[in-house]
């Protein structure tokens, strides 16, 4: 398992994760984390999620000063998970295939990261109908070929990023807001309950073969005079 910490100015610190070299000792993983990785039908899906998370306790004991055996986590309703101690720590992770993203917050606000391995994607349209967008979608189809499954993983990790820097994952309809299939930084705002959420979000460079994305809480928001979309994600 190698960690590279990726250079960037912004609100967390960031870290990239070869999770298809074995960690060299487990042992701060806890019951419940063992568990999880238990239910894996693959080893190497098992194997990836024991090395992603051995190297978000290493990070955070790093951060915090507490052992990695001794961090201890809580789940929203959503699933997002929290630290117990120090409450407050903003931290993420996120992983494709054989590579994690883990981000630690400086700046005290929500965040949110997601990664993607390049790959070839026959069925991006089909997806994109089914969660982008329509301005997500001609903007998608308007590209060179070439150019089109990179654009997809962009919105892709971007949505994603937004969507559990708020903590609510896929729980919120990803075509209720925009994000954008380039890549140039900017505000979101993403309906909830009729309230609304707003964040930055940037895609960023997280070496070879991958797309990444960052979000940042701004603002809890204002209320919204009608829902934005049907199908908004209330607890």
């Amino acid at each position: 398992m190698s960690i590279t910490p990726i250079p960037r100015p912004g609100p967390a610190l960031l870290w990239r994760v070869d999770l298809d070299t074995p960690p060299a000792d487990t042992g701060c993983l806890s019951q419940a984390e063992r568990e999880r990785a238990g239910r894996f039908v693959f080893a190497r899906d098992r194997e990836r999620f024991v090395a992603a998370h051995v190297a978000l306790r290493q990070l955070l004991s790093s951060h915090t000063g507490i052992a990695a055996s001794e961090l201890e986590f809580v789940q929203g309703e959503a699933g997002k998970p929290s630290l117990i101690r120090p409450a407050g720590l903003q931290f993420n992770l996120s992983h494709s295939k054989s590579v994690a993203l883990i981000a630690i917050g400086t700046a005290g606000a929500e965040i949110g990261v997601d990664v993607e391995v390049l790959r070839s994607m026959p069925d991006a349209d089909a997806m994109a109908a089914s969660y982008f967008t329509e301005a997500e979608q001609r903007a998608l189809a308007a590209l060179p070929p070439a150019r089109r499954e990179r654009a997809f993983l962009a919105c892709w990790t971007r949505k994603e990023a937004c969507l559990k820097a708020i903590g609510l994952g896929l729980g919120v309809d990803t075509r209720s807001f925009e994000a954008g299939v380039d890549e140039r930084d900017r505000e979101v705002r993403i309906p909830v309950c009729g309230d609304t959420a707003d964040l930055s979000v940037s895609t960023f460079d997280g070496g070879e073969g991958v797309v990444c994305a960052i979000a940042r809480r701004l603002r809890a928001g204002t209320r919204a005079s009608r829902p934005t979309h049907e199908s908004e994600f209330c607890a």
